[in-house]
């Protein structure tokens, strides 16, 4: 600790300085804790709120039926009526509840209390305590506002059962949540197909794919720990800047005190002592800037779980800390300051004491063949020579350097890659799509009457749900072989032919990673039942998409068409004819008819993916930051070490601009160098994060290279090293020469 304090009172800049770039560098490691806050904040969540192990939406049924399903492994089970309704004109999810008995997926008042007949509890944001809210022409009182974790990322109302019964005009319920006392995904699965057994048994069917939840998960926790664990990868870039920063700083403060050791040695201070006061001094430092990022990882971390968590699964996470990262990250500051440490103290108390006491290069340049080979190449005039010379003697602090450097090139790079493919990806997913306008009930389970649109040649009649293929989410659509709504160009085989052939058509990139072929069976699994089709062509969309003839799929499963695709544009939707509300079978007055233009279906997706593109520019620019001070701290050692050299060009006649040209002459090659390296590894590194999001996504998102951004990277780090070096060279020439000259006597 004396040691600390007195390198703090001999160059306090310098020591606050290689404190905050420490901790910089471990905060950002601190990013790899973003998947375990994200999932813990979700899984506290999902127990205190006893979530769902089962969601399963059906057709309308009476509440005694829920009550008399023999399902596996049971331990609750809640039935409610579930609908979207007009909310003051503004559709909005409404859900009618047990009140004063609730066992699943508990509703909790954040504010006010919980509704009884007349009331509702609204979402945070939708209305205010003491509001009175029109829904289905029935003046409901706003008494609460809170929400349940299954509907946290959607505005809710919610009431009691009799009330929704009113405002929907629907009797009975359509929504069941289950909990299992064994929630293993084997025997959930066991769960849905006996739920749909015993379902058909009443007439009634599933209107949706359930949504199962094995214990302890919450439902978007796999989408949130891809998400968050891409994030993470960052966290790599981050280490690699930490440990450079880290070799450079730890060596750089055991050579400034190379001749105060010298002097000790020569007043017959002992070998070891000293190693273990160098040693002390670098892993004092490492240590308090260890501490410090330690403390900013914990807050980064949260922040970044906070925004993916809020943003993706509408809760807002309680601070957590991950212990295992905040801790690692830590132990390899002051670890790696150790290690470096000891072998810089070796090298320093091992140097003989003529050259330590001389404060200067005692190895004079040329006295190794490869030396002598370089002071051959032809570098022009006298200062170039001399920058040749001083960038081949010091090769290890310009490596060190130029690493920096590449680092911070590459955290761009790779931040502007990321958010070129994923804007690429977004105008490609909907490249496909030929329609404008979908026109389909709020709520699953509404039939479409396709006669109504038979002799509309703007419009058709598509049966568009979710299911499974091989355990992933898939998006199913059931068209007409001869649809003009679908981009038909295939990358192999062919399209569809046959209305009444059990065929399919599968995303390319999708097929792929499942190792489909033209020919080969799949089963895909739909609310109503499974599906068996043969593969006969790989489509080009990016997504999980599954195209087949919706005469083949509703005689294998009985679903029918539930909404109409138009080429007439939202706007023109009104002089065109077209009645939205008659296009469904049997629509009630309370039903709301959804009609959403396609960029705005995927605009929450887009939106999304936005977000994780802004992340990943805040922590690209904390590693830029990062090496950039790493980069400063370097050149001023440099320049300190150097000074009885540059004093002496100085005495002799040059001037500060020289000194200026002179460093300008060694660092910018290494710039230049250092970002050709950083873009290569920028690209590499955005193609492996997009390869990482691609395999456990089961998508082809592309990896699209920021061109645009290669120059302007560049130039931003060749800029920085001049101003670095106009920096350095006024530090030098700030000291009088015979002043510095006088000290190296």
């Amino acid at each position: 600790m004396r040691a600390l304090v007195h390198s703090f009172r001999q160059a306090p800049a310098r020591v606050v300085a290689n404190i905050v770039a420490i901790a910089l560098a471990v905060g950002a490691i601190g990013i790899f804790a973003v998947p375990t806050v994200a999932a813990d904040s979700l899984r506290e969540d999902a127990a205190a709120d006893r979530l769902a192990h089962v969601g399963a939406g059906t057709t309308l049924i009476d509440a005694s039926v829920v009550d008399q399903l023999d399902l596996p492994e049971l331990a609750a089970i809640d039935g409610r009526l579930s609908a979207m309704v007009d909310a003051n004109d503004q559709p909005t999810r409404l859900i009618g509840i047990d009140t004063t008995d609730q066992t699943v997926d508990l509703v909790a008042a954040d504010q006010g209390r919980l509704p009884g007949p007349g009331e509702v509890l609204v979402s945070d944001g939708v209305a205010e305590l003491g509001e009175v809210l029109v829904v289905g022409g029935e003046d409901l009182d706003v008494v609460g506002i809170g929400t349940t974790t299954w509907y946290a990322e959607n505005d809710l109302l919610v009431t009691d059962h009799a009330t929704a019964e009113i405002v929907t005009g629907l009797a009975g319920v359509n929504r069941l949540a289950i909990r299992v006392d064994d929630p293993t995904a084997e025997q959930l699965d066991t769960v849905v197909e006996t739920l749909r057994v015993e379902l058909a048994e009443d007439d009634a069917t599933l209107t949706s794919f359930p949504t199962t939840v094995p214990g302890g998960r919450h439902p978007l926790e796999d989408d949130l720990t891809e998400v968050s664990s891409m994030i993470g990868l960052l966290g790599v870039v981050a280490a690699i800047v930490a440990a450079v920063l880290l070799a450079g700083t730890t060596n750089t403060l055991v050579a400034e005190r190379s001749r105060e050791v010298a002097v000790r040695r020569a007043l017959g201070s002992r070998r070891r002592p000293l190693r273990r006061q160098l040693r002390g001094v670098a892993i004092s430092i490492a240590a308090a800037g260890a501490v410090l990022g330690a403390v900013l990882g914990v807050v980064l971390s949260n922040v970044v779980a906070r925004m993916v968590v809020s943003r993706f699964a509408g809760i807002t996470p309680e601070p957590a800390i991950g212990w295992v990262v905040a801790g690692a990250s830590a132990g390899f500051a002051v670890g790696g300051a150790w290690l470096v440490a000891g072998r810089a103290a070796r090298t320093a108390t091992r140097r003989p004491l003529a050259e330590s006491l001389r404060d200067r290069d005692g190895r004079p340049f040329g006295q190794r063949w490869s030396e002598r080979l370089a002071a051959r190449l032809p570098a022009g005039g006298l200062l170039g020579r001399i920058a040749l010379r001083t960038t081949w003697h010091r090769r290890g602090r310009r490596v060190s350097i130029g690493l920096q450097l590449a680092a911070g090139v590459a955290a761009m790079i790779t931040v502007a890659s990321l958010g070129t493919s994923i804007t690429a990806f977004d105008e490609a997913e909907l490249g496909h799509w030929r329609w404008s306008t979908r026109i389909a009930a709020a709520d699953p389970g509404w039939a479409v009457d396709a006669a109504v649109v038979a002799d509309d040649p703007s419009s058709e009649a598509v049966l568009d749900t979710d299911g499974l293929l091989d355990d992933w989410d898939v998006t199913i659509y059931g068209l007409d072989p001869d649809t003009a709504m679908v981009d038909t160009g295939v990358e192999v085989g062919r399209w569809l032919e046959d209305p009444a052939a059990d065929e399919a058509v599968v995303s390319a990139g999708f097929a792929r990673h499942l190792d489909l072929v033209v020919g080969d069976p799949i089963t895909v699994e739909t609310a109503a039942g499974p599906a068996d089709l043969t593969v006969v062509g790989l489509h080009p969309s990016r997504s999980r998409d599954v195209f087949t003839p919706i005469e083949a799929l509703s005689a294998q499963t009985g679903m029918t068409a539930d909404a109409v695709w138009s080429t007439t544009p939202v706007d023109e939707l009104a002089g065109s004819g077209i009645d939205p509300r008659a296009i469904l079978v049997e629509a009630g007055d309370d039903t709301v008819v959804l009609v959403d233009a396609v960029d705005r279906l995927y605009a929450e997706d887009v939106a999304a993916r936005a977000l994780i593109a802004d992340i990943f520019l805040v922590i690209g620019a904390v590693v830029a930051v990062v090496s950039l001070l790493g980069v400063s701290a370097a050149v001023a050692v440099d320049v300190h070490e150097r000074r009885h050299e540059l004093a002496a060009l100085l005495a002799i006649g040059a001037r500060r601009r020289d000194v200026t040209r002179l460093l300008l002459a060694e660092l910018l090659p290494v710039a230049a160098l250092a970002a050709a390296i950083g873009a290569v590894a920028g690209w590499r590194g955005s193609e492996g994060i997009i390869g990482f999001f691609e395999s456990a996504n089961a998508v082809e998102i592309g990896a699209e290279l920021a061109v645009v951004a290669i120059p302007l990277t560049a130039l931003a780090a060749v800029g920085a090293v001049a101003l670095i070096a106009v920096t350095g060279a006024r530090r030098a020439a700030s000291t009088p020469a015979a002043v510095t000259l006088r000290a190296a006597a």
